[in-house]
């Protein structure tokens, strides 16, 4: 992570956004990052040109948010560098704002509905999806503390990137990686397709693919020589592999497709992960 940039957490005064604010904090002792939380107004029906200053009371309900989560963090993690700010907005592009000059945000994931332990919220996959730093969305008490970092690599993206990112991570979190490496197509079709060029065309294809990908974990384990980190290569689809594997994961480490600076795109991957996986790691 960044510098000396502060990790940010947004709040919105819930219990959801509670459990965001005190992963946050842990998080930024871990790294022995200054903590920023933030909350947001954002006015009624989008009037921000005619009416942007909240109100007296509404500026004394954002700062009480601020402040209990302030003295809840102080009663849990004692004394941490901590700043506090309230900002006219959506949310999430308060949030995204703030990311340019964060080492990582923290984000609740808030579904809501019957469905909402299935669906991530819309701020958080806003945030996940246009943010310039590493964002973490959090749900609370449902991964596995004790569990390895897992992340997923994919023949396209920010592969190096990611896996340095989750190695950081292990290291930090003091524990080990494992990297999954999944084919689709080795799964769903190969099987039932007839033997013939096509078939063996596809399997070199493959395992040409598996091979660049365990090289590249090769090479960059090398650089980190105190994290324990294991490649596995299953043939199933990687939703299914990540979403299986983040239930005994201390978290899930994702990235967008995109190969240059500025794309961010999600993929369908990442997304589902995002949306079911109980603590994930958005790369960037």
């Amino acid at each position: 992570m960044a510098d000396d940039r502060p990790i940010i957490v947004g709040t919105d005064g819930s219990i959801r956004a509670r459990y965001a604010v005190l992963e946050a904090a842990r998080i930024a002792r871990m790294y022995s990052r200054p903590l920023r939380i933030v909350t947001a107004h954002s006015p009624l029906f989008a009037m921000t040109a005619f009416d942007p200053e909240p109100t007296s009371d509404e500026i004394e309900r954002l700062e009480t948010i601020l402040r209990d989560s302030r003295d809840a963090i102080r009663d849990r993690f004692g004394d941490i560098d901590i700043e506090t700010e309230w900002s006219v907005g959506d949310a999430a592009t308060v949030l995204v704002r703030a990311s340019r000059y964060a080492s990582a945000v923290v984000v609740g994931a808030r579904g809501q509905g019957a469905v909402h332990r299935m669906l991530v919220g819309s701020v958080a996959t806003k945030v996940a999806t246009y943010a310039d730093s590493p964002v973490y969305v959090v749900r609370a008490g449902e991964y596995n503390p004790d569990g390895p970092v897992t992340v997923g690599l994919a023949p396209e993206g920010p592969a190096r990137r990611t896996l340095d990112l989750a190695m950081g991570a292990a290291r930090a979190e003091g524990t080990s990686l494992r990297a999954l490496r999944a084919h689709q197509h080795s799964a769903a079709g190969l099987c039932n397709m007839p033997e013939g060029d096509h078939k063996e065309s596809l399997r070199r294809d493959i395992a040409a693919s598996v091979r660049d990908s365990e090289a590249l974990f090769t090479e960059v384990c090398a650089n980190h020589p105190d994290v324990h980190a294991t490649f596995v290569h299953i043939q199933a689809h990687a939703t299914d592999c990540l979403i299986d594997a983040s239930r005994i994961s201390r978290l899930v480490v994702v990235a967008p497709n995109g190969r240059g600076p500025e794309e961010k795109t999600l993929g369908s991957v990442a997304l589902a992960v995002l949306h079911h996986a109980p603590a994930v790691l958005v790369a960037r």
